[in-house]
């Protein structure tokens, strides 16, 4: 958790300083930003990808023929598979690492979503505390899962309340978000913050375009949606494109197995991986801010867009290469025919 934690604020610092300058002081411009950031970053991951992806297609006939030869004998399928790998520089397991690096990248990147003030905007624990405090006593928040009785105890101590409301609520400074952009008055009066940070949080809001907030987490509860669709139904569609966009992106960048060989030593061609991701957006994206939908739904679109254009490019030069060679091949005949 603390290595999480340590990536969510340098995540925090990025999407601040994108938020400051690119970002326009928006949100959802900010996270678009932080998502090509991320990409580029991640690029030659992607490009290593590509390449194991490719192969696999180069020795795709050959798997054909060694699955037919040893259909009925799947020990020795197996290891004629592998030496087959073996020989042509091919590992299944290769295209795992962008899939496995991509988690704790989201845990943290939760962190950064659930908790912008803390990890995006460095307000300090105990002006969150005195905001808190402001905002339960004036009822502008609930006491929540702290209880009324032990926020009586504690309401003396900011840092305090800031802990035991965190602690007890993932989603916590989401909602002072909200109550801070409904009534500005309190942060007015902070004696924690200096001016510049009352200012930036006056103006800071987790909404898309100043419609869809991004910080409402996505709900399948038909009663809850039924009473404010307007502020459920779009972390809903956007958790659903999220999953779709997913499901596209893994069959377009997966490669093609030959029938049977699915599961074995496919590594990260199998069909198990096939449906993980789906299956880890669905779960995580019901128990977090729709700003992780976004981003799964924009990495996703970034993701179809580098993979046609590095495929492309990528197509070409190996064309350009087998042309090479061949004209080497046919240079050389020639020079022994003279």
């Amino acid at each position: 958790m603390g290595l999480l934690s340590a990536i969510a604020v340098i995540f925090g610092k990025i999407m601040y300083f994108i938020y400051n300058t690119i970002g326009f002081h928006n949100y959802a411009l900010s996270l678009l930003f932080f998502t090509i950031v991320y990409k580029l970053i991640l690029l030659p991951l992607s490009i290593n990808q590509i390449k194991s992806s490719q192969r696999m297609k180069e020795i795709q006939p050959e798997l054909e023929r060694i699955q037919k030869r040893y259909k009925n004998d799947k020990e020795k399928l197996q290891e004629e598979t592998m030496k087959l790998y073996q020989e042509k520089g091919y590992n299944p397991a290769s295209g795992c690492l962008p899939l496995l690096i991509q988690l704790p990248i989201i845990i943290a990147l939760f962190y950064v979503i659930r908790m912008p003030m803390s990890y995006m905007l460095s307000v300090p624990a105990k002006a969150i505390g005195e905001m808190t405090i402001v905002s339960v006593d004036n009822g502008y928040l609930s006491y929540g899962n702290v209880g009324k009785e032990t926020y009586d105890e504690l309401k003396d101590d900011p840092i305090e309340i800031y802990k035991k409301f965190t602690q007890r609520d993932s989603h916590f400074e989401i909602r002072l978000i909200d109550a801070i952009n409904n009534h500005p008055e309190i942060i007015e009066e902070n004696p924690t913050l200096n001016e510049n940070m009352k200012d930036i949080l006056k103006n800071f809001n987790l909404k898309m375009f100043n419609i869809f907030n991004l910080g409402v987490q996505p709900t399948y509860n038909i009663k809850t949606i039924s009473q404010n669709p307007s502020v459920y139904i779009p972390p809903l569609i956007l958790l659903l494109l999220a999953v779709a966009t997913t499901l596209l992106t893994y069959k377009l960048m997966m490669p093609q197995m030959p029938e049977g060989q699915e599961n074995a030593n496919a590594g990260c061609a199998g069909k198990g991986m096939f449906w993980m991701g789906p299956v880890m957006t669905v779960l995580i994206g019901f128990q977090t801010p729709s700003g992780l939908s976004f981003y799964w739904l924009l990495n996703n679109i970034l993701s179809f867009i580098q993979h046609k254009i590095l495929n492309t490019f990528m197509k070409t030069d190996d064309n350009s290469n087998k042309e090479d060679g061949k004209l080497v091949k046919v240079s050389g005949k020639r020079s022994k025919k003279r």
